[in-house]
Protein backbone atom coordinates (compact mmCIF):
# COMPACT_ATOMS: atom_id res chain seq x y z
CA UNK A 1 0.00 0.00 0.00
CA UNK A 2 1.23 3.69 -0.76
CA UNK A 3 1.67 5.74 2.03
CA UNK A 4 0.02 8.85 2.19
CA UNK A 5 0.28 12.30 2.89
CA UNK A 6 -2.53 13.86 4.63
CA UNK A 7 -2.98 17.31 3.72
CA UNK A 8 -5.60 18.34 6.87
CA UNK A 9 -7.62 21.09 4.94
CA UNK A 10 -11.22 22.31 6.86
CA UNK A 11 -11.78 24.44 4.02
CA UNK A 12 -15.54 25.47 4.53
CA UNK A 13 -14.53 28.46 2.27
CA UNK A 14 -11.55 29.33 -0.37
CA UNK A 15 -9.25 31.74 1.91
CA UNK A 16 -5.20 32.48 1.46
CA UNK A 17 -4.31 29.11 3.08
CA UNK A 18 -6.27 27.18 0.98
CA UNK A 19 -5.20 28.68 -2.33
CA UNK A 20 -2.04 28.32 -1.05
CA UNK A 21 -2.16 24.63 -0.78
CA UNK A 22 -3.73 24.72 -4.43
CA UNK A 23 -1.07 26.36 -5.78
CA UNK A 24 1.20 24.67 -4.89
CA UNK A 25 -0.50 20.85 -5.33
CA UNK A 26 -1.29 22.36 -8.97
CA UNK A 27 2.82 23.57 -9.55
CA UNK A 28 3.78 19.97 -8.70
CA UNK A 29 4.40 17.55 -11.63
CA UNK A 30 3.30 13.87 -11.82
CA UNK A 31 5.95 12.25 -10.54
CA UNK A 32 6.08 14.85 -7.39
CA UNK A 33 2.76 13.90 -6.70
CA UNK A 34 3.51 10.20 -6.78
CA UNK A 35 6.03 10.48 -4.64
CA UNK A 36 3.88 12.52 -2.05
CA UNK A 37 0.30 10.70 -2.60
CA UNK A 38 -1.56 13.59 -1.09
CA UNK A 39 -4.86 13.07 0.30
CA UNK A 40 -7.21 15.87 1.29
CA UNK A 41 -8.82 15.25 4.32
CA UNK A 42 -12.04 17.73 5.18
CA UNK A 43 -12.03 19.82 2.12
CA UNK A 44 -15.84 20.43 2.97
CA UNK A 45 -16.62 23.78 0.16
CA UNK A 46 -17.18 22.50 -3.43
CA UNK A 47 -15.83 24.96 -4.64
CA UNK A 48 -12.93 24.12 -2.69
CA UNK A 49 -12.47 20.56 -4.37
CA UNK A 50 -13.31 21.91 -7.62
CA UNK A 51 -10.03 23.93 -7.88
CA UNK A 52 -7.84 20.65 -7.03
CA UNK A 53 -5.80 18.95 -9.29
CA UNK A 54 -7.80 16.01 -10.82
CA UNK A 55 -5.28 13.31 -9.49
CA UNK A 56 -5.45 14.71 -5.95
CA UNK A 57 -8.22 11.98 -3.48
CA UNK A 58 -10.34 13.79 -1.07
CA UNK A 59 -11.65 12.33 2.33
CA UNK A 60 -14.72 13.39 3.62
CA UNK A 61 -13.75 14.95 7.51
CA UNK A 62 -15.04 17.06 10.06
CA UNK A 63 -13.01 19.65 12.36
CA UNK A 64 -15.19 21.16 14.67
CA UNK A 65 -15.80 24.21 14.97
CA UNK A 66 -14.95 26.17 18.87
CA UNK A 67 -16.79 29.07 18.42
CA UNK A 68 -19.55 30.00 20.64
CA UNK A 69 -20.08 30.14 24.64
CA UNK A 70 -19.00 28.30 27.65
CA UNK A 71 -21.07 25.23 26.99
CA UNK A 72 -20.49 25.26 23.33
CA UNK A 73 -16.86 25.29 23.95
CA UNK A 74 -17.13 22.29 26.23
CA UNK A 75 -18.54 20.45 23.96
CA UNK A 76 -16.23 21.25 21.34
CA UNK A 77 -13.84 19.35 23.41
CA UNK A 78 -15.16 16.62 23.32
CA UNK A 79 -15.98 16.89 19.11
CA UNK A 80 -12.42 17.94 19.02
CA UNK A 81 -11.46 14.58 20.48
CA UNK A 82 -13.70 12.16 18.66
CA UNK A 83 -12.01 13.95 15.28
CA UNK A 84 -8.51 13.43 17.08
CA UNK A 85 -9.48 9.50 17.23
CA UNK A 86 -11.01 9.15 13.67
CA UNK A 87 -8.41 11.17 12.50
CA UNK A 88 -6.02 8.53 14.40
CA UNK A 89 -7.89 5.88 12.59
CA UNK A 90 -7.85 6.96 8.96
CA UNK A 91 -4.15 7.49 8.95
CA UNK A 92 -4.06 3.91 10.16
CA UNK A 93 -5.99 2.97 7.60
CA UNK A 94 -3.98 4.89 4.81
CA UNK A 95 -0.70 3.69 6.24
CA UNK A 96 -0.30 7.86 6.49
CA UNK A 97 3.51 8.74 6.52
CA UNK A 98 3.40 12.67 7.21
CA UNK A 99 0.66 15.27 7.65
CA UNK A 100 0.09 18.92 6.77
CA UNK A 101 -1.87 21.36 8.63
CA UNK A 102 -2.22 25.38 8.14
CA UNK A 103 -5.16 26.20 10.32
CA UNK A 104 -5.54 26.62 13.92
CA UNK A 105 -8.74 23.61 13.72
CA UNK A 106 -6.69 21.56 11.80
CA UNK A 107 -3.53 22.01 14.18
CA UNK A 108 -5.56 21.81 17.11
CA UNK A 109 -6.99 18.35 15.38
CA UNK A 110 -3.53 16.70 14.48
CA UNK A 111 -1.80 17.92 18.34
CA UNK A 112 -4.82 15.87 20.06
CA UNK A 113 -4.44 13.38 17.70
CA UNK A 114 -0.66 13.37 18.84
CA UNK A 115 -0.94 13.82 22.84
CA UNK A 116 -4.33 11.56 23.30
CA UNK A 117 -3.85 8.58 20.72
CA UNK A 118 0.36 8.71 19.75
CA UNK A 119 -0.51 9.42 16.06
CA UNK A 120 2.90 8.21 14.56
CA UNK A 121 4.63 9.69 11.81
CA UNK A 122 6.19 13.36 11.09
CA UNK A 123 3.65 16.62 11.12
CA UNK A 124 4.55 19.60 9.42
CA UNK A 125 2.43 23.13 10.88
CA UNK A 126 1.99 25.89 8.52
CA UNK A 127 1.35 29.06 10.54
CA UNK A 128 -0.88 31.47 8.27
CA UNK A 129 -2.40 33.73 11.11
CA UNK A 130 -2.06 35.09 14.78
CA UNK A 131 -5.37 34.05 16.27
CA UNK A 132 -4.06 30.80 17.58
CA UNK A 133 -4.04 31.10 21.49
CA UNK A 134 -0.65 30.92 22.33
CA UNK A 135 -0.79 28.74 24.87
CA UNK A 136 -1.70 26.35 22.09
CA UNK A 137 0.21 27.88 19.61
CA UNK A 138 3.50 26.67 22.68
CA UNK A 139 1.83 23.16 22.90
CA UNK A 140 1.98 22.62 18.99
CA UNK A 141 5.17 23.81 18.10
CA UNK A 142 6.63 21.98 20.96
CA UNK A 143 4.68 18.68 19.60
CA UNK A 144 5.18 19.27 15.43
CA UNK A 145 8.76 18.43 13.38
CA UNK A 146 8.33 21.15 11.14
CA UNK A 147 7.04 24.56 11.69
CA UNK A 148 6.45 27.22 7.99
CA UNK A 149 6.45 30.73 8.83
CA UNK A 150 4.24 32.62 5.46
CA UNK A 151 6.21 35.59 5.68
CA UNK A 152 9.40 37.31 7.73
CA UNK A 153 6.93 39.12 10.10
CA UNK A 154 5.06 35.91 11.23
CA UNK A 155 8.85 33.97 11.36
CA UNK A 156 9.58 36.94 14.16
CA UNK A 157 6.18 36.42 15.88
CA UNK A 158 6.63 32.79 16.43
CA UNK A 159 10.29 33.43 17.41
CA UNK A 160 9.02 35.19 20.35
CA UNK A 161 5.66 33.19 21.05
CA UNK A 162 7.62 29.48 20.91
CA UNK A 163 10.48 27.83 22.97
CA UNK A 164 13.92 28.37 21.78
CA UNK A 165 14.61 25.24 21.43
CA UNK A 166 12.32 24.69 18.73
CA UNK A 167 13.54 27.60 16.05
CA UNK A 168 15.62 24.82 14.62
CA UNK A 169 12.40 23.57 13.47
CA UNK A 170 11.17 26.85 11.46
CA UNK A 171 11.33 27.10 7.75
CA UNK A 172 10.10 30.32 6.13
CA UNK A 173 8.10 29.63 2.74
CA UNK A 174 6.14 32.77 1.12
CA UNK A 175 3.29 32.65 -1.02
CA UNK A 176 4.08 32.05 -4.74
CA UNK A 177 2.18 32.94 -7.24
CA UNK A 178 1.63 30.94 -10.59
CA UNK A 179 1.90 33.00 -13.70
CA UNK A 180 1.01 30.13 -15.84
CA UNK A 181 -2.47 31.03 -14.22
CA UNK A 182 -2.07 35.12 -14.55
CA UNK A 183 -3.37 36.47 -17.56
CA UNK A 184 -1.02 39.63 -18.50
CA UNK A 185 -1.39 42.64 -16.55
CA UNK A 186 -2.80 46.22 -17.71
CA UNK A 187 -1.66 48.77 -16.05
CA UNK A 188 -4.10 51.65 -15.86
CA UNK A 189 -3.92 54.72 -17.88
CA UNK A 190 -5.95 56.73 -15.40
CA UNK A 191 -7.60 55.98 -11.39
CA UNK A 192 -11.53 55.56 -12.27
CA UNK A 193 -12.22 51.69 -11.22
CA UNK A 194 -11.66 50.84 -7.74
CA UNK A 195 -11.54 47.26 -6.73
CA UNK A 196 -11.84 45.62 -3.41
CA UNK A 197 -11.84 41.61 -3.19
CA UNK A 198 -11.91 39.32 -0.74
CA UNK A 199 -14.28 37.79 2.03
CA UNK A 200 -16.66 40.19 3.85
CA UNK A 201 -15.32 40.11 7.33
CA UNK A 202 -15.02 43.16 9.98
CA UNK A 203 -11.12 42.54 10.23
CA UNK A 204 -10.63 43.36 6.00
CA UNK A 205 -12.21 46.48 6.42
CA UNK A 206 -14.42 47.25 3.37
CA UNK A 207 -16.12 49.81 5.77
CA UNK A 208 -13.69 52.13 4.85
CA UNK A 209 -14.07 51.38 1.09
CA UNK A 210 -17.68 52.67 1.61
CA UNK A 211 -16.79 55.93 3.59
CA UNK A 212 -14.42 56.52 1.26
CA UNK A 213 -16.86 56.37 -1.45
CA UNK A 214 -19.17 58.68 0.32
CA UNK A 215 -16.24 61.42 0.93
CA UNK A 216 -15.06 60.98 -2.80
CA UNK A 217 -18.84 61.04 -4.09
CA UNK A 218 -18.86 64.33 -4.85
CA UNK A 219 -15.40 65.37 -5.40
CA UNK A 220 -14.43 62.88 -8.20
CA UNK A 221 -17.82 62.12 -9.41
CA UNK A 222 -16.15 59.30 -12.11
CA UNK A 223 -14.96 57.62 -9.55
CA UNK A 224 -16.51 53.85 -8.93
CA UNK A 225 -15.98 51.41 -6.03
CA UNK A 226 -17.03 47.61 -6.35
CA UNK A 227 -16.86 45.49 -3.17
CA UNK A 228 -16.11 41.85 -4.68
CA UNK A 229 -16.64 39.05 -2.35
CA UNK A 230 -19.48 37.91 0.18
CA UNK A 231 -19.84 36.70 4.22
CA UNK A 232 -19.27 33.30 5.23
CA UNK A 233 -22.99 31.78 5.96
CA UNK A 234 -20.69 29.65 9.32
CA UNK A 235 -19.78 33.06 10.48
CA UNK A 236 -22.46 35.30 11.59
CA UNK A 237 -20.29 38.15 12.50
CA UNK A 238 -19.38 38.16 9.06
CA UNK A 239 -23.23 38.18 8.13
CA UNK A 240 -24.11 40.52 10.33
CA UNK A 241 -20.81 42.64 8.51
CA UNK A 242 -22.16 42.50 5.20
CA UNK A 243 -25.86 44.18 5.98
CA UNK A 244 -24.13 46.86 8.12
CA UNK A 245 -22.41 47.95 4.85
CA UNK A 246 -25.14 47.32 2.67
CA UNK A 247 -27.24 49.54 4.93
CA UNK A 248 -24.42 52.07 5.06
CA UNK A 249 -24.52 52.25 1.18
CA UNK A 250 -28.06 52.41 1.26
CA UNK A 251 -28.44 55.06 3.58
CA UNK A 252 -25.97 57.49 2.14
CA UNK A 253 -26.98 57.03 -1.36
CA UNK A 254 -24.27 55.84 -2.80
CA UNK A 255 -24.51 55.55 -6.20
CA UNK A 256 -20.72 55.10 -6.81
CA UNK A 257 -20.61 51.52 -4.93
CA UNK A 258 -21.39 48.13 -6.72
CA UNK A 259 -21.50 44.81 -4.71
CA UNK A 260 -20.30 42.29 -6.85
CA UNK A 261 -20.25 38.86 -4.52
CA UNK A 262 -18.28 35.95 -5.27
CA UNK A 263 -15.96 35.36 -8.58
CA UNK A 264 -14.73 32.07 -9.46
CA UNK A 265 -10.76 33.76 -11.03
CA UNK A 266 -9.32 36.88 -8.87
CA UNK A 267 -6.94 37.81 -11.74
CA UNK A 268 -9.40 38.02 -14.51
CA UNK A 269 -11.65 39.97 -12.08
CA UNK A 270 -8.48 42.44 -11.75
CA UNK A 271 -8.25 42.86 -15.15
CA UNK A 272 -10.97 45.48 -15.22
CA UNK A 273 -10.32 47.48 -12.56
CA UNK A 274 -7.31 50.83 -12.00
CA UNK A 275 -7.17 50.19 -8.10
CA UNK A 276 -7.02 47.35 -5.79
CA UNK A 277 -7.66 48.14 -1.86
CA UNK A 278 -6.20 46.25 0.65
CA UNK A 279 -7.85 47.11 4.34
CA UNK A 280 -7.13 45.22 7.20
CA UNK A 281 -8.47 46.28 10.71
CA UNK A 282 -5.67 43.77 12.45
CA UNK A 283 -2.39 42.20 11.39
CA UNK A 284 -1.77 39.49 9.12
CA UNK A 285 0.66 37.28 8.71
CA UNK A 286 1.17 37.90 4.88
CA UNK A 287 -1.39 39.67 2.45
CA UNK A 288 -2.34 37.38 -0.45
CA UNK A 289 -4.36 40.06 -1.97
CA UNK A 290 -1.18 42.59 -2.02
CA UNK A 291 0.68 40.58 -4.27
CA UNK A 292 -2.34 39.69 -6.55
CA UNK A 293 -2.88 43.26 -7.18
CA UNK A 294 0.59 44.12 -8.15
CA UNK A 295 1.03 41.03 -10.26
CA UNK A 296 -1.74 42.74 -12.22
CA UNK A 297 0.12 46.10 -12.56
CA UNK A 298 -2.85 48.04 -10.52
CA UNK A 299 -2.41 50.81 -8.15
CA UNK A 300 -2.72 49.09 -4.74
CA UNK A 301 -3.00 51.10 -1.52
CA UNK A 302 -2.62 49.53 1.71
CA UNK A 303 -3.44 50.51 5.09
CA UNK A 304 -0.63 50.53 7.47
CA UNK A 305 -0.98 46.67 9.16
CA UNK A 306 1.78 44.06 9.32
CA UNK A 307 1.76 41.91 6.41
CA UNK A 308 0.65 44.19 3.36
CA UNK A 309 2.75 46.86 4.84
CA UNK A 310 5.99 44.87 4.50
CA UNK A 311 5.15 43.77 1.31
CA UNK A 312 4.28 47.19 0.13
CA UNK A 313 7.74 48.67 2.26
CA UNK A 314 9.72 45.96 0.27
CA UNK A 315 7.95 47.08 -3.11
CA UNK A 316 8.51 50.92 -2.56
CA UNK A 317 12.09 49.87 -2.54
CA UNK A 318 12.19 47.46 -5.24
CA UNK A 319 10.69 50.76 -7.05
CA UNK A 320 13.64 53.57 -5.58
CA UNK A 321 16.48 50.93 -6.08
CA UNK A 322 14.76 50.37 -9.97
CA UNK A 323 14.49 53.98 -10.81
CA UNK A 324 17.30 55.31 -8.60
CA UNK A 325 14.61 58.32 -7.45
CA UNK A 326 12.97 58.44 -4.39
CA UNK A 327 9.19 57.85 -4.37
CA UNK A 328 7.00 60.99 -3.86
CA UNK A 329 3.60 59.48 -2.25
CA UNK A 330 3.44 56.08 -0.77
CA UNK A 331 1.39 53.29 -1.19
CA UNK A 332 0.61 52.57 2.73
CA UNK A 333 -2.30 54.75 4.10
CA UNK A 334 -2.79 55.39 7.87
CA UNK A 335 -4.82 52.19 9.19
CA UNK A 336 -8.38 53.00 9.80
CA UNK A 337 -8.52 56.38 8.31
CA UNK A 338 -11.18 57.08 5.83
CA UNK A 339 -9.96 60.39 5.12
CA UNK A 340 -6.20 59.89 4.50
CA UNK A 341 -7.26 56.91 2.11
CA UNK A 342 -9.53 59.39 -0.02
CA UNK A 343 -6.95 61.93 -0.18
CA UNK A 344 -4.73 59.40 -1.67
CA UNK A 345 -7.28 57.72 -4.22
CA UNK A 346 -7.86 61.54 -5.19
CA UNK A 347 -4.30 62.44 -5.59
CA UNK A 348 -3.91 59.95 -7.85
CA UNK A 349 -7.54 60.25 -9.84
CA UNK A 350 -6.69 64.18 -10.20
CA UNK A 351 -2.80 62.80 -11.15
CA UNK A 352 -2.75 59.78 -13.58
CA UNK A 353 0.94 60.37 -14.86
CA UNK A 354 1.72 59.82 -11.44
CA UNK A 355 0.13 56.01 -11.43
CA UNK A 356 3.01 54.68 -13.60
CA UNK A 357 5.33 55.12 -11.38
CA UNK A 358 3.65 52.57 -9.36
CA UNK A 359 2.40 49.87 -11.84
CA UNK A 360 4.71 49.77 -14.74
CA UNK A 361 7.40 47.24 -12.75
CA UNK A 362 4.76 45.93 -9.85
CA UNK A 363 4.71 42.32 -12.09
CA UNK A 364 8.21 42.48 -12.31
CA UNK A 365 8.43 42.69 -8.49
CA UNK A 366 6.07 40.18 -7.61
CA UNK A 367 8.01 37.40 -10.23
CA UNK A 368 11.41 38.08 -8.51
CA UNK A 369 9.88 38.25 -4.98
CA UNK A 370 7.17 35.56 -4.75
CA UNK A 371 7.06 32.48 -7.77
CA UNK A 372 5.21 29.22 -7.29
CA UNK A 373 8.09 27.13 -8.38
CA UNK A 374 10.48 28.52 -4.91
CA UNK A 375 7.64 28.16 -3.10
CA UNK A 376 7.19 24.59 -4.75
CA UNK A 377 10.72 23.53 -4.43
CA UNK A 378 10.57 24.30 -0.64
CA UNK A 379 7.84 23.16 0.54
CA UNK A 380 8.42 20.00 -1.24
CA UNK A 381 11.64 19.56 0.12
CA UNK A 382 10.19 19.83 3.49
CA UNK A 383 7.93 17.11 2.84
CA UNK A 384 10.96 15.05 1.43
CA UNK A 385 13.10 15.42 5.15
CA UNK A 386 12.93 12.38 7.43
Amino acid sequence: MRRKTFFLEQAETVGGAERFTIDFLHSLSPTELRQLSPLMVGAKAKEYRDLLPERVDVQDFIFPSVRGGFVEKVKAVFLLLKSAWQLRKLAKTHNARQFFSNTPRTHFVMFLAKTFFFLPGKWVVMIHDFTIPKFLLWNITSRCNIIIANSTPCREYLRKHIRKQDYRKMRLIENGVDFRKVPDGQPPQEIKNILMMGRIDPRKGQMFALQVADLLQERNPDLQFFIVGSSFPEDPRTEEYESEIKKFAQDRNLQNVHFVGEVDDPFEELKKYDCALVLPTEAETFGRTVIEGLVMNKLTLVFNETGPRDIMRSYEQFLEAKTQKKLNHSLIVESQNAMSLAETIGFFADHPADVAIFTEHAREFVEKRFSIQETRKQLFTVFLEK
